[in-house]
């Protein structure tokens, strides 16, 4: 049996780029070897849910001392990570190295946004934010934020007092493999600066993986530059787009059901853009939406979609009070989702945009937090909305722009996102990857 050993800060049935990842390769690996998922909650806030996939174990940080202790208890054949700036990902690497236990992981590299080849810039689809002091204010602001655990019992807690545990949780692991004090010091001081002075998609040679998974050949260069190791990157593609692919010709535009609308929100964490993003700005810009809708002559229903983790649900609970035909959806699967809807209205590009675009859905983006060289603007392959006074026409005329734009966007995307099926690509990495190392 194939043991993997995952990090991550939420459980499998929630949806973000690692759980999906996991649903889409575990039923492939299958085919091939028997597998087991050892899958660790990093943001333990109390919670405990009744595991009912036979494939996944669930286990819990709080309940160890370090991560020696949780992979000597599993005993993984194989670790995996988000690449980035992750504190549990790094103690769990640290602690891999010691007791030789090979890791892979994915670097979440988006796009290029410079296209001068003296200089690359990488952005989040956007220009980076540049104001190290911005970047820390924000940060120091979301250590005092109340996070919502995503499950049914409500759990909050303080962001800087799991923050401040996982801190703990590492000085134990880096004490448990025989570093010193002045080495654990100094481990602190360097990851303090890549998490509060650095923007978040900077990488560091720390998080160097044995096989490191990327989504397009655009990033290579810079994964390079960043200190990770060339021969360990292969270009995948990514998993996600894959499913948008595969729904991409299921979904109609509604004719008798009314307009279907379907709002993405924006939570920019620092450093993610130049923009004047705050919570207060989200949701005046929601408020004009809704206003701007009701005011159309059109039988329309509108689905405020937020992010599964980092969105708190009870803040836009105050929405659907405006109208019998406003939901609010965070659980559900934007694919799902977007399939019943007929155009899409959001104010920055994300990776729910982006599947959007696959799905071939309308785009109207309202830069409502002036974003800097947005991706899909630059590209002139979604509507621009500069003001909410333009909304109803945005709206009238979206589904045309995409047409009239069709072969831009196809060649976008062929660009982008045909990189083949990418769970089978990762899948056949890892089994190549596993019968080299073994030998």
């Amino acid at each position: 049996m194939l043991k993997i050993l995952v990090v991550n800060n939420v459980f499998p049935h929630i949806k973000n780029r690692t759980t999906i990842l996991f649903k889409n390769i575990v039923p492939i690996i299958k085919k091939t070897l028997d597998v087991k998922i050892f899958w660790i909650i990093t943001d333990d806030y109390g919670e405990r849910i009744i595991n009912t996939d036979p494939d996944y174990e669930i286990f819990y940080l709080s309940d160890f001392n370090n991560a020696c202790e949780i992979i000597e208890k599993i005993k993984p054949d194989l670790s995996y990570h988000l690449i980035g700036n992750s504190i549990m990902d790094y103690a769990f690497m640290e602690a891999e190295r010691a007791l030789n236990i090979p890791n892979f992981g994915f670097a979440d590299v988006h796009y290029i946004i410079s296209e001068n080849k003296d200089e690359m810039v990488i952005g989040d689809y956007f220009r980076d934010q540049t104001s190290r002091k911005k970047i820390f204010l924000e940060n120091s602001r979301q250590f005092f934020e109340k996070k919502n655990t995503g499950q049914e019992n409500n759990i909050e807690s303080i962001r800087g007092k799991n923050f401040l545990r996982k801190c703990y949780f590492l000085i134990k692991t880096l004490r448990s493999i025989g570093k010193s004090r002045m080495q654990i010091t100094m481990v602190l001081f360097q990851l303090f600066k890549l998490l509060y002075l650095t923007p978040p998609t900077k990488f560091n040679e720390k998080y160097n993986c044995d096989l490191i998974f990327t989504e397009s050949k655009s990033g290579i260069d810079y994964l390079e530059l960043s200190g990770l190791k060339r021969e360990n990157i292969r270009v995948v593609g990514n998993p996600v787009f894959d499913n948008a692919f595969e729904k991409r010709n299921e979904s109609k535009f509604s004719n008798n059901d009314g307009l279907r609308v379907l709002f993405i929100t924006a939570n920019l964490g620092s450093g993610q853009g130049k923009s004047d993003f705050s919570k207060s700005r989200r949701d005046q810009m929601i408020d004009e939406t809704i206003s701007s809708l009701q005011k159309m002559e059109k039988d329309l229903s509108l689905m405020i979609k937020i992010h599964p983790t980092a969105e708190n649900y009870a803040e836009f609970e105050k929405f659907t009070k405006k109208s019998k035909n406003i939901q609010i959806s965070q659980k559900d699967d934007i694919i799902e989702l977007l399939n019943k809807t007929d155009i899409v209205i959001t104010p920055v590009t994300s990776t729910a945009a982006l599947i959007a675009l696959i799905m071939n859905k309308p785009i109207i983006l309202w830069n409502y937090f002036h974003v800097e060289e947005d991706l899909l603007l630059r590209k002139n392959i979604a509507l621009e909305c500069k003001n909410n006074k333009e909304i109803s026409n945005c709206v009238d005329s979206a589904k045309s722009f995409t047409e009239n734009n069709s072969e831009k966007i196809r060649e976008f995307i062929d660009e982008n996102f045909s990189y083949g099926n990418s769970s089978q690509r990762i899948v056949d990495e890892i089994l190549t990857f596993i019968k080299k190392h073994n030998s």
